[in-house]
């Protein structure tokens, strides 16, 4: 009797409140406005029973359905969601290679330009230290005791080798003061490129760290997306 008995109640009891959710669908749908909230309402909702010590749950199905609906529109908005954030980190990373590939640029243009500077200062040092006689380059030293050997030979053009001897000293004087001002220009001109280029290499650094966490937040993403 028992048996009989309990598949009929279940019976009218699961077709009774599928006529009266009908007409309240409506107001329990603007009731539950969060998954927990229409799981709740779902419960309140259901018919309850015991049976060896157990309770049952009568489950509507409008709400059930509803409830399940909500689950499935909570679950598309939240893979949309993901799927923007994903689109913006992408765009995100684009940008921090481009900024990476300038700065890189940047570093290698400020190279080159450096070794222009060597090579000018090494061409000023060659001038300082040589001198150019009838074509020819000879050491300043060397001229010296050329210039020297002919003073005690030749006494008689001891005027000329003097007069050329200021010439000289005056040109070695100028291309002296002028060696110093391109060393020191020189000097302040490495320090400045020193300073840009550990500021050029610290912003790499931090460039290529946030590419590093940006690949790792796409590649879980990505994992949590095929999830």
């Amino acid at each position: 009797m028992k048996a009989f008995f309990l598949p009929l109640l279940f019976v009218l009891v699961l077709t009774a409140p599928v006529v009266q959710a009908q007409g309240t669908a409506k107001e329990e749908n603007q009731a539950a406005n969060s998954l927990s909230g229409q799981f709740n309402n779902l419960k309140s909702k259901s018919n309850s029973y015991m049976e060896g010590n157990r309770e049952y749950k009568v489950v509507n199905v409008g709400l059930l359905n509803s409830f399940w609906q909500s689950v499935q529109a909570t679950i598309k908005e939240t893979e949309q969601k993901q799927i923007k954030d994903l689109n913006a980190t992408k765009q995100d990373l684009a940008e921090a290679r481009a900024t990476i590939g300038e700065q890189a640029k940047q570093l290698e243009a400020l190279k080159q330009d450096n070794a222009k500077k060597d090579a000018a200062v090494q061409q000023s040092e060659d001038e300082v230290n040589n001198i150019s006689v009838l074509g020819l380059g000879i050491h300043k030293q060397v001229y010296v005791i050329i210039n020297t050997s002919i003073i005690a030979l030749l006494l008689i053009v001891l005027g000329i080798i003097f007069t050329q001897y200021k010439s000289s000293k005056r040109v070695t004087d100028e291309k002296k003061k002028e060696f110093d001002a391109i060393d020191q220009e020189y000097n302040e001109y490495k320090k400045n490129a020193r300073e840009r280029e550990l500021k050029i290499k610290r912003e790499l650094q931090t460039e290529m760290n946030l590419v590093a966490e940006l690949n790792e937040q796409v590649a879980a993403l990505q994992k949590k997306a095929h999830v």
